[in-house]
């Protein structure tokens, strides 16, 4: 029996458009936690700890900082043949790279598939790399034993430009390796002991993985209504439970319904008046750095409002206080609490990238009839914001350019996109160079006519867009472009050259654009100041554009980026426009709700 949907199977919830099926979630069964190692105690006193203890602590992720089931493996015992490749440049072509559940080891957990000819993510493929091998020698020394987080600092595969959508480790080893100098050559072996998850259809017929064995009563219950004496009974719960179920799944599904209810009667581009506003980025699930914003900024009130620009889920531990908080403060505040749809609010990233393995760890298999709810929910979000007629605030990106020119790597005809003749039903095929591929070295011209703000809000909701580039293609052209412009909202990026170029984004069929496209768009709908969110910023913001700025809410993103998180507080200067200051803090070093190691 299927415990949870298979990303075709979330996508047909709500969508017009089918999915890839995706490997790394059957490998997502619910973590356990180890035994203490560590009391609460010692840990507040700021004794040192294992890197072993860390990873148990915040339950065991990959390299990206998804969370993935207990693994058992020793690379020290091989179990059968080595294969051996050699780098010279890196990234290496693997994705991400898993833990054992000691902590030690590095198992290929995902690896990147060539796109193009020459692509750097099909270099560990192209020499017989696999997904299960784990990393037994680097350069010729032994690392098989070596702490999870030390071998990552020695291999240093990582991509460094975060415009891939990845945003990878940081060093974390308590050795603190130096990467390894290139060439890199690296041994890779089939570990021994390695056991692999129950895969879903082997559980017997009503038997969930890690199920409760009893429904989840919850500790606080939802009458139906928010008012203040609940949200301080909610906040106290969601703090003191973090990482628990403070609602029934009955009371839970309710406060969503609610909040989508209020979601449906809005529009897709809400024109709002405000005398301020906030802006907070990519929340991601870091539910104690949202009360920091709140302590730093006050809490959303009708005085006091409150625009939060997308991804509340994923990646990090606590999605579900964050989007429970969120819609309960919609539904107290619904004109004072506003909410952009994010990339991340999409049943099919939520089943990779963590928000439904969390609710599957909360409530067993009887949690996806919660998920439904909460990816029903997020079809509603609008999709962008205009505040005092002069500000668009969207979650990512502006429409690419028209004519769209497809992508087409068959082929090599230099450095960048070479114009062809026609060919298809959307006019003239593009070139991706096959040698050096460099977005920076494409310029393709703005948009013959801008798109308005009246054509944005007529984009549909209700359904998640089509996020591949061979589901366009199987659209209708007029229903492909609308879909094409809702992607670009959600997954675009601004870039300092002038025109549009490529996207890392590829399969997304997004392009990246420059300040001189983000000028012509407000010029044309007459606003003055466009804000994003979408990318983590060091600082926690940046001018990415003279009028658009990205704000990025999730400080240390990951646990180990090592950013500042910020937001955006507008305000009306001298001549009654709003004006953005910023206000940055770090990561909230919090017990609260915390395991133990």
């Amino acid at each position: 029996m299927e415990i949870w949907p298979s990303v075709s199977q979330a996508s047909a919830l709500g969508s017009r458009t089918s999915r890839p099926s995706c490997q790394r979630i059957r490998k997502q069964i619910p973590r356990s936690f180890g035994t203490s190692l560590r009391t609460p105690a010692a840990l507040a006193a700021g004794a040192a700890v294992p890197a072993a203890c860390r990873l148990r602590r915040r339950g065991l992720r990959d390299s990206e900082g998804r969370k993935i089931p207990e693994l058992r493996f020793d690379a020290a015992a091989a179990a059968g043949p080595s294969i051996s490749a050699t780098f010279q440049a890196r990234p290496f072509g693997v994705l991400a790279y898993a833990p054992s559940r000691n902590g030690r080891g590095a198992m290929v957990w995902e690896l990147g598939k060539e796109r193009y000819p020459g692509d750097p993510q099909g270099r560990a493929a192209k020499q017989g790399v696999q997904e299960g091998l784990a990393v037994k020698s680097i350069n010729g020394r032994d690392v098989s034993a070596w702490h999870f987080h030390d071998i990552l600092d020695l291999l240093n595969d990582k991509i460094l430009d975060n415009s891939s959508g990845k945003f990878q480790s940081l060093h974390q080893g308590d050795m603190r390796n130096s990467p390894a100098e290139l060439p890199v050559s690296v041994e890779f072996v089939q570990p021994a002991e390695l056991l692999e998850p129950v895969p879903r259809e082997a559980v017997p017929e009503g038997q969930a993985i890690s199920a409760p064995a009893a429904a989840v009563a919850g500790v606080l219950h939802y009458e139906g209504s928010v008012d203040d004496a609940f949200l301080e009974d909610l906040l106290r719960a969601l703090k003191t439970h973090a990482g628990g179920a403070v609602f029934s799944l009955e009371d839970a599904i309710s406060l969503v319904k609610d909040a989508m209810e209020i979601f449906q009667q809005e529009q897709t581009l809400q024109e709002v008046h405000v005398d301020q506003v906030v802006v907070v980025g990519d929340l991601h699930g870091q539910f104690f750095d949202l009360l920091r914003i709140f302590e730093a900024t006050g809490r959303p009130s009708e005085a006091n409002p409150y625009l939060f620009n997308g991804d509340f889920v994923d990646r990090g531990a606590y999605s579900l206080e964050v989007i429970l908080l969120l819609f309960a403060l919609k539904l107290r505040y619904p004109r004072a609490v506003l909410m952009n749809r994010g990339n991340h609010e999409a049943a099919d990233l939520n089943l990779r990238y963590g928000f439904a393995a969390e609710l599957r760890d909360r409530y067993g298999a009887a949690g996806e009839t919660l998920f439904a709810a909460f990816a029903t929910a997020f079809r509603w979000l609008p999709l962008a914001h205009v505040v005092n007629e002069e500000v668009f605030v969207v979650h990512a990106g502006l429409p690419g350019p028209d004519p769209r020119l497809q992508f087409n790597d068959a082929g090599g005809m230099g450095t960048g996109y070479a114009a062809m003749e026609n060919s298809g039903r959307r006019g003239g095929g593009q070139n991706l160079s096959l040698l050096g591929y460099n977005p920076d070295n494409v310029s393709l011209p703005p948009r013959d006519a801008e798109l308005t703000l009246e054509e944005i809000a007529r984009l549909p909701r209700g359904s998640d867009p089509a996020t591949d580039l061979q589901a366009l293609e199987e659209l209708p052209e007029e229903e492909a472009e609308v879909q094409r412009l809702i992607v670009d909202l959600l997954w675009a990026d601004p870039r300092g050259k002038t025109g549009y170029g490529p996207s890392y984004r590829v399969r997304k069929g997004c392009y990246i654009f420059g300040p001189d496209v983000t000028s012509a768009f407000l010029r044309k709908n007459n606003l003055r100041l466009m804000i994003r969110s979408h990318e983590v910023k060091v600082q926690g913001y940046e001018w990415t554009h003279s009028d658009c700025i990205t704000v990025f809410s999730a400080p240390n993103y990951l646990g180990h980026a090592k950013n500042k998180g910020a937001v955006v507080k507008l305000l009306p200067d001298d001549a009654g426009h709003l004006t953005p200051s910023f206000i940055t803090y770090e990561a909230e070093e919090t017990m609260a709700g915390r395991v133990p190691c």
